[in-house]
């Protein structure tokens, strides 16, 4: 797969799965899901204001069948969504217009949550119009400055994600500005601290490797010019960020003016979820849903 807008042709291949929508009386969400429930990859559950829900799938032309859960509660409709889930009602989660920390609360409740990984962690996949494959970037969401610990944990998450879309053993490349170890740039002192993890304990199904700045995990003729040696170096797969700051930023740059196509899910739940912004594009919604669905069940061809 080379490009984010092969995902919802490939989510056709597989089983339609049901997708809990909280607070569905959104136009930019309900636009996803008509995309999404047309193509006949999701059965929808949308779950908030019901006449409003009604008037949007009126207004939306949507003919596709949709089970409605009135609940005006942005709380209580959090957690009907989680309990969805938890009942095996539903396959995916996502959030519709409210915020993100009343959703997540409900996620990660230690009673009733859906949380099942250490961490939840956020992946973003761009692919831009003249570039040779998907970009996975982590994390440009959820973790503002993750610790080592965390840094493989997100690692982590974000390669049993590539793994869903058939990378067998993707190249994962930890991003800083510089590629030697300098004390006083922590993402490097961080990435040496990782990649010691990683020779006392050896990555199964992937390979990795930093610090590297951006050009030199995405441009051979960069790692010839610099004469840099190492598995990752110019075809790295997924991009592991120092922050938040610096995954979000290239995240938005890349889509908002390298006219990237795009989709994310936040992982480490029972099921993914589809977390997305209202200034992403009802075409990142809906590539997002793509993505999940592929996620639940798999590529249907043989593996990348």
């Amino acid at each position: 797969m080379k490009s984010v807008r092969e995902l919802l042709p490939e989510a056709k291949k597989g089983p339609k799965q049901r997708l809990a929508v909280v607070f569905a009386h959104d136009e930019f969400v309900m636009d996803a899901v008509k995309v999404a429930a047309e193509a006949g990859i999701v059965s929808p559950i949308l779950i908030g204001d019901s006449p409003e829900i009604h008037r949007l799938i009126r207004e939306f032309g949507i003919n596709e069948p949709c089970e409605i859960i009135h609940e005006p509660d942005p709380e209580r409709a959090s957690r009907v969504g989680v309990d969805l889930i938890n009942a095996h009602r539903a396959d995916l989660l996502m959030k519709g217009l409210l915020d993100t920390k009343i959703l997540l609360k409900a996620v990660v409740n230690s009673e009733t949550g859906i949380k099942a990984a250490r961490l939840l962690s956020h992946v973003g996949l761009v692919s831009f119009p003249e570039f040779d494959r998907i970009l996975f970037v982590t994390d440009g969401a959820m973790n503002i400055a993750p610790t080592v610990e965390e840094k493989i944990l997100i690692i982590e998450n974000a390669v049993r994600l590539a793994h869903a879309l058939g990378y067998e053993e993707p190249k994962v490349g930890i991003v800083s500005a510089v590629e030697k170890v300098n004390p006083k740039i922590a993402s490097t002192v961080d990435a040496e601290a990782i990649n010691d993890y990683y020779r006392i304990n050896p990555p199964s199904g992937f390979v990795i490797d930093g610090p590297f700045a951006v050009d030199n995990l995405v441009s051979p003729e960069s790692v010839r010019h610099k004469g840099l040696k190492s598995p990752v170096a110019g075809i790295a797969d997924i991009m592991l960020f120092p922050n938040l700051d610096g995954g979000n930023i290239f995240y938005k740059t890349s889509v908002f003016l390298g006219h990237a196509s795009a989709a994310g899910l936040v992982l480490g739940a029972k099921v993914p979820i589809i977390l997305t912004s209202r200034a992403d594009s009802a075409e990142t919604k809906s590539n997002s849903i793509a993505l999940g669905v592929i996620s639940c069940h798999g590529l249907s061809h043989s593996r990348h």
